[in-house]
């Protein structure tokens, strides 16, 4: 095979890894795109709906990927000899922002600037499109017509100069003995004016000063006044508004951010917005409401069981999406051969094997065949089941590390070790009862859904179905473990639902035992510090000194509240991230680039803040080779 061939088939690999190496700005990267994007599910056709939407998935999902699509058949309407395949003769403008790079613009515990950073760059990216789409003799007209445009220019100065206006509260007060003239000029900002005074007094006797501290913010509705007009001057029928990587910001910035969003739904100037989130990492707050304000758009696997009729039609549409995904990464870079052509294997069985290792995360597929590759070159090139094996592994390993390591910094509280060597537990126990019989899935009691929420973000289990029935009775949620930990513990993956609906696979009894870590209606439970067995306090009420039925140790007491992480505000990105590193040895560092890989997001979030955030205060630590920083974290 030549050399030249073998990175081609790098490079369509490493493609299916992330999304965030192409450029709105590059037509040739959303060309690119607009060849290999594979889209089982009609996601694009409802992304362009002319409704708010906001669109789900763990991360690696595709979420990014769909939505520049999405902003690539809008660009279409709006260059000549181009034919969008969702629009006939309507113009849309399409805006893309990428929120991650917001959280670094503000001064924390200072949530008003994160307004006025995203309208700073709603403005950049405005006048960057316009700018870009209409050819250079109406641009001149245009702007010259437009008095919006620059009207544009000045709330952004006035954003950039509002952060420095200070006014006071502090109060001084001086006796004088004799009259002094002084004069004063104000500037003011504020939602409903702009103004400038000037003051000329005599002050003799108590002179009292004030001066004040605050950010203004802005009116939002004056500024959507504003787009309406260019976009009607423009000759564009609507404008489309893609917000990506919401879930990068911390709670406290969504909460505020939220608040923004909802006075630009249902603005009636023409413009939708489109919100890529994590599965369970968003809050739009009080004041936004689902299927009302805004429509959801899943991703997840688990989101289209139903309506392909059942988890074993789910899973052979996905292994079908699997192989035109590749084919057609192949083809966009002209590797002149098909997938079938490097395998050495039956291509089912590799097929296969690779779903029930991703399901439903393409970024995963990306990581396996990345690395499966990487074992073929140093042999024939060509891929067979052990080397697929070998990618599975190492795709298994990235995502544990990036858990582990975040148990490890305290930014996943330690009891999800517990609760999760529990529920192996009972799996292995189930595996030795019975080797011939599957061990692999969980139900779940829908109230206690979210206790695996960490363990779903981090592909330790995945949830496969929602209200499953039991043979038993009863509706469930059902899990899997992580297929190749089965396969590490020889645990049978069971592959129909007749060898995962009996009862013993109800995992409610295993969880129940960690209901006092998730609840905060009870007022007090105990816990065993031998077994770790949980009491509540009915159970143990009628003892002054509270001690275990089972080895008489004395009981600690738990103290109710729900949460996520222990040590820091940190978004779901963050804790990857920080997870991943705090596993790496010196002699195992990796740059920005291999952590962005592991993670899913930008190397820019890494190098950014591990480089200005976690070195300082020595939460990771930095090796220079070659001009290049490594991060490594003991």
């Amino acid at each position: 095979m030549e050399n030249k061939t073998k990175i081609k088939i790098k490079d369509a690999f490493d493609s299916i890894l992330r999304a965030d190496y192409l450029s709105i700005d590059r037509i040739k990267d959303l060309n690119l795109l607009n060849d290999y994007y594979v889209d089982p599910f009609n996601t694009i056709s409802s992304i362009l709906q002319k409704q708010d939407n906001f669109i789900s998935g763990r991360r690696g999902t595709g979420k990014t990927t769909a939505l520049l699509k999405g902003y690539f058949e809008c660009l279409k309407t709006l260059k000549k000899n181009e034919a969008s395949d969702y629009f006939y003769e309507e113009k849309i403008l399409p805006l893309y922002i990428d929120l991650s790079n917001c959280n670094d613009l503000f001064e924390k515990n200072n949530l008003a600037l994160l307004e006025i950073h995203f309208v700073r760059q709603l403005i950049d990216s405005l006048k960057r499109q316009i700018e870009a789409v209409l050819d250079e003799k109406f641009l001149l007209v245009f702007k010259k017509e437009n008095a919006a445009l620059d009207d544009l220019d000045i709330i952004e100065k006035l954003l950039i100069e509002g952060v420095t206006i200070s006014k006071s509260k502090s109060i001084s007060a001086t006796e004088k003995m004799s009259s002094e003239q002084s004069d004063s000029l104000g500037f003011e900002i504020s939602p409903e004016k702009l103004s400038l005074t000037g003051q000329i007094s005599d002050k003799s006797g108590l002179e009292q000063t004030k001066s004040y501290n605050q950010t203004q913010g802005l009116n939002i509705q004056e500024f959507l006044n504003k787009i309406k007009d260019i976009i009607k001057k423009a000759k564009i029928d609507y404008v489309y508004l893609f917000l990506d990587e919401y879930s990068d910001l911390n709670s406290e910035s969504q909460n505020h951010l939220s608040s923004i969003i909802k006075s630009f739904l249902g603005s009636k100037t023409n413009l939708f917005i489109k919100i890529g989130v994590i599965t369970d990492r968003f809050d739009f707050g009080n004041n936004i409401i689902i299927g009302r304000d805004i429509f959801h758009i899943p991703l997840d696997l688990n989101e289209h069981v139903e309506r392909l009729g059942g988890l074993s039609p789910a899973l052979k549409k996905f292994e079908e999406l699997i192989h035109e995904l590749v084919e057609k990464r192949f083809k966009a870079y002209e590797v002149g051969l098909s997938f079938e052509e490097i395998l050495k294997a039956n291509k089912n069985e590799i097929i296969s094997r690779i779903a029930r290792e991703s399901i439903g995360v393409t970024r995963t597929i990306g990581l396996i065949l990345q690395n499966a590759w990487k074992q073929a070159e140093i042999g024939n090139n060509a891929i067979g089941l052990s080397e697929v094996n070998y990618g599975i592994r190492a795709a298994r390993k990235t995502y544990f590390k990036q858990y582990e390591g975040a148990v490890k910094r305290k930014l996943i509280p330690g009891f999800y070790n517990d609760m999760w060597n529990a529920l192996i537990g009972k799996a292995l126990q189930e595996k030795d009862k019975h080797p011939d019989r599957p061990a692999s899935h969980l139900l779940i009691d829908p109230k206690r859904n979210h206790y695996l929420n960490v363990f779903k973000e981090n592909f330790i289990v995945h949830l496969l179905e929602e209200s499953r029935s039991s043979k038993y009775g009863g509706n469930y949620n059902l899990y899997s473990i992580d297929y190749d930990i089965c396969q590490d513990l020889n645990i049978k993956y069971a592959e129909s639902k007749d060898q995962y609906t009996g009862i013993r696979f109800i995992y409610d009894d295993v969880l129940s035992d960690f209901d006092g870590y998730f609840t905060n209606e009870q007022l007090i439970s105990y816990k065993c510090p031998k077994c770790g067995k949980i009491y509540q306090e009915k159970e143990v009420s009628h003892a002054k000194v509270k001690r275990c039925f089972e080895d008489d140790s004395k009981l600690d007491e738990i103290i109710h509240q729900e949460f996520e992480i222990t040590d820091g505000n940190f978004a779901e990105v963050e804790v990857k991230i920080l997870g991943l590193i705090a596993m790496l040895g010196i002699e195992d560092n990796m740059s920005a680039v291999e952590i962005a890989n592991s993670v899913g997001c930008n190397r820019q979030k890494v190098s950014g803040w591990c480089s200005r955030v976690l070195a300082p205060k020595g939460d990771v630590f930095i090796e220079l080779k070659n001009g290049k920083n490594y991060y490594y974290g003991e």
